[in-house]
């Protein structure tokens, strides 16, 4: 249990390096930019604003300055919120009943404008532009639901639809980058697949030799959360994954 909390804390190390990188990055031009996070995390910069689920709230914090963060909002919810992924003017809040949706017009203050409910179980979420990518893991400790992923239709953001269920054993965390989807299944090793039609993945590959729980793609590169360390890989070509490093705990 104590190697495990120590690989987490690296991890979100990673993601907290990387929103800052994003973030100062984008504050050198116009436009506000999403911060960088796993399926798994709890928490995501957009813009001038940090986001954060416990099982019942959705807190809102303005860090413009960063040395006077002030929250600005906090929503407290009858379904327990699990995870939470930012996309352009949206935030996809993964919860053990559903998926939702979040509209940022107003960033101080998320406003629900879309659900799609499913049964009890722990449900990562990762989405774009028009579909949503959901990992349910039923079992004793989550839920009823069937182990799998689940994809949405998420072009009308208030009507979120399910298109199809992929059946997977345990999966846990989930990551895309262009056409390539990446799905965690424990011990089972590293699902593959090609999403060039974004509603019916169709597996390539899996890697072995780890006990994968999520992933971050940034850029060219594939951040995994494995119980045994950080591992890197190249993602140059996105469905042949090439080694780099395994960062020990």
């Amino acid at each position: 249990m104590r190697k495990m909390r120590k690989i987490y804390c690296l991890y979100i190390i990673v993601i907290a390096i990387l929103s800052s990188c994003e973030k100062d990055s984008n504050s050198r031009s116009s436009s506000g930019g999403t911060g960088v996070g796993g399926s798994l995390t709890k928490f995501t910069i957009s813009g001038n604003y940090l986001y954060a689920v416990s099982s019942h709230y959705l807190y809102t914090v303005d860090i413009s300055n960063p040395a006077n963060p002030v929250r600005t909002s906090e929503s407290e919810l009858s379904f327990d919120m699990e995870t939470i992924y930012p996309f352009k003017n949206s935030l996809f809040v993964g919860s053990k009943t559903g998926l939702y949706v979040y509209s940022l017009d107003t960033p101080s203050k998320p406003k629900l404008i879309g659900e799609a409910k499913h049964g009890r179980s722990c449900d990562p979420v990762i989405a774009n532009d028009s579909v949503s990518y959901s990992t349910l893991k039923g079992n004793t400790s989550c839920g009823p639901a069937t182990s799998g992923l689940y994809v949405y239709d998420v072009r009308n953001l208030n009507a979120p639809e399910l298109k199809t269920t992929i059946p997977i054993n345990e999966p846990i965390g989930l990551g895309m980058a262009d056409s390539a989807l990446y799905v965690c299944c424990a011990g089972e090793g590293l699902k593959m697949y090609s999403i060039k039609n974004p509603y019916a993945p169709v597996e390539r590959k899996l890697f072995t030799g780890y006990h994968f729980i999520d992933v971050i793609p940034y850029d060219n590169l594939l951040i995994c959360w494995t119980e045994e360390g950080i591992v890197l890989y190249d993602i140059t070509d996105r469905l042949l994954p090439v080694f780099i490093k395994k960062i020990d705990n």
